[in-house]
């Protein structure tokens, strides 16, 4: 049994989806399906009940996935380990996509600090999934809001690496933007006449929330929602060329080179505490990055 196997079987896990895993692991679907059968071969059972192309990990595969994300951990500490700093290291961060839009250049430099060997590997997966893959010993870090931060085990190491706040962005030839100033004070009125796009999904624990799941207060002032998009990147792109309004943190409308409109008087305001997590106590190279975070 390879332990590259068993860390191709851990994502299949996670994702229960061949293709998904194929294009994370920049492989196809076929080649990555053949080492799952080699592997449940090897084992002598099937670790995912298979339903035309969906797969759906069995009580066998949770069995191996417990067992697996502790070898595939072991194996990763003793390459380090033995091999020495001037080893290649992969380290495996869980993050929801927005924050990895805001934050993964500053955690990739702090990181590179103390170990310029490294390779950083980002999954997309919010906040609630990032977790359970720690814990689960499938990524080393995983990124987080406040709002979980109740569901880390004591054992974890938590330190915080700042907040985000959110601020109505808008394009540089929006009405608002007046002369496309990087911030604009205007007033809740004059914001309120024009249309935005918004999402359904948070950005950070991808619950289906409705309409204000981005942080602005719907019940208190309502919008004008003229597209509905949970992709950050269309929902940017619809700021940019189409001239709505959206609800954005402020570093990613300062990346996309987006207007910030403050509101008078501060009426309108959102703020998200993050942390970064990881396992913690084990005497990994982890454990020497508590000075930088």
């Amino acid at each position: 049994m390879e332990i590259e196997a068993l860390e191709k079987f851990l994502d299949i896990a996670v994702t229960e989806n061949l293709q998904r895993s194929a294009d994370r692991l920049d492989m196809t679907p076929g080649g990555l399906s053949k080492i799952l059968r080699r592997l449940e071969g090897e084992l002598g059972v099937r670790l995912f009940e298979r339903v035309g192309k969906q797969l759906k990990i069995n009580d066998e595969g949770r069995r191996l996935q417990s067992r697996a994300s502790e070898i595939v951990t072991l194996a990763r500490k003793a390459r380090v380990e033995v091999g020495g700093l001037g080893t290649h290291l992969e380290c495996r961060i869980a993050a929801p996509a927005m924050l990895q839009l805001t934050w993964a250049a500053h955690i990739q430099k702090q990181v590179t600090i103390y170990q310029p060997n490294i390779r950083l590997s980002f999954i997309s997966a919010f906040e609630s999934l990032a977790l359970k893959m720690l814990i689960r010993g499938e990524v080393d870090m995983a990124l987080i809001s406040g709002v979980v931060l109740g569901q880390v085990p004591s054992s974890m190491e938590v330190h915080s690496i700042g907040s985000t706040c959110m601020c109505i962005a808008a394009g540089p030839e929006h009405p608002l933007a007046s002369g496309g100033h990087s911030e604009v004070v205007v007033t809740l009125d004059n914001i309120l006449q024009y249309p935005f796009a918004a999402p359904r999904i948070s950005p950070f624990c991808g619950e289906e929330r409705g309409i204000g799941s981005d942080g602005w207060p719907e019940d208190l002032f309502s919008r004008k929602i003229h597209a509905v998009v949970n992709d950050y990147g269309v929902l940017c792109r619809l700021v940019m060329q189409a001239e709505l309004l959206a609800f954005l943190p402020e570093a990613l409308v300062d990346e996309m080179g987006g207007v910030k409109l403050k509101v008078e008087g501060g009426r309108v305001q959102s703020q998200e505490d993050l942390f970064i997590v990881w396992r913690g106590g084990d005497g990994s190279w982890l454990d020497k990055l508590r000075g930088f975070f």
